[in-house]
């Protein structure tokens, strides 16, 4: 093994080990959801934005399955190729975990709010989508056209956000539940929650994109754009969550937001 190689497989399991303990884990937005309630209004936001931030899981992943393909990276396709198949729900479009979001979401809304429900597809049109979360879309589609390694490294960066997201985004909801029953609750709402993280699925496609990363990282450059792509969606995620915890406090002090501008 060159002095490079060795020399990058060194620092990029460095770089791994240092995500498990990144910043966006201990976000103002995730402390929050976990001890304050949620509201119609806020409730709303939180909608919103995750339905058009998570829209974007499946394109993504899909996007990767094909550039593996066109660069013949078998392993990267197989891996990639699975995540893809559990999130469309492995054939069954009841399973598929859009469907299970979208369903969920809005049942809870209504039960506990009384809110009227929302198609994934149509949150993009929601006048609560905020800048942060458009700006997180753009981003995200900027790096995962870039480079392949830098692609690698966004993938591999989402994968082992989403664990720690959804589990935080779980406890959220059972914090907030009060009108459903619990067994509707469990059976109708958590379910889409328990599909991702329970059973270790999240921490497996973790697992297997920090794989794809690691043999895909030959050279100083590859590790440089895993590295960059990594950082900088983590980091135009943080800024959508720190928006998100913002324009949280926004409406439970009683401003109303309409189109960025704020009215007491």
């Amino acid at each position: 093994m060159s002095f490079e190689k060795n020399q990058c497989e060194r620092e990029l399991d460095e770089f791994l080990s240092s995500l498990e303990e990144h910043n966006i884990f201990k976000n103002n937005y995730f402390n929050h959801l976990t001890a304050v309630k949620w509201t119609p209004d806020t409730y709303e936001l939180y909608r919103a934005n995750f339905f058009y931030r998570t829209e974007l899981t499946v394109k993504g992943i899909a996007h990767v399955c094909a550039r593996a393909s066109e660069v013949n990276d078998m392993d990267t396709l197989i891996l990639f190729a699975y995540i893809l198949g559990e999130e469309t729900g492995m054939g069954n479009k009841a399973h598929c975990h859009e469907v299970f979001m979208e369903n969920a979401l809005n049942l809870f809304g209504e039960t506990e709010f009384g809110i009227a429900p929302l198609k994934v597809v149509d949150a993009k049109k929601s006048p609560l989508i905020i800048p942060e979360t458009l700006a997180y879309r753009e981003k995200i589609l900027d790096l995962i056209t870039s480079s392949y390694q830098r692609m690698l490294g966004v993938a591999m960066a989402l994968e082992t956000h989403a664990d720690q997201m959804l589990t935080t985004f779980r406890e959220a909801f059972r914090l907030t539940r009060r009108k459903m029953d619990i067994d509707i609750f469990k059976h109708d709402v958590e379910v889409y929650f328990n599909a991702h993280v329970d059973n270790g699925v999240e921490e497996r496609h973790a697992a297997d994109a920090r794989q794809c990363v690691k043999n895909n990282c030959q050279n100083l450059d590859d590790l440089n754009e895993i590295i960059f792509g990594a950082n900088e969606v983590l980091k135009v995620q943080q800024s959508m969550w720190d928006a998100m915890y913002d324009n949280t406090l926004k409406l439970e002090s009683g401003t109303v937001i309409v189109e960025g501008e704020e009215y007491a």
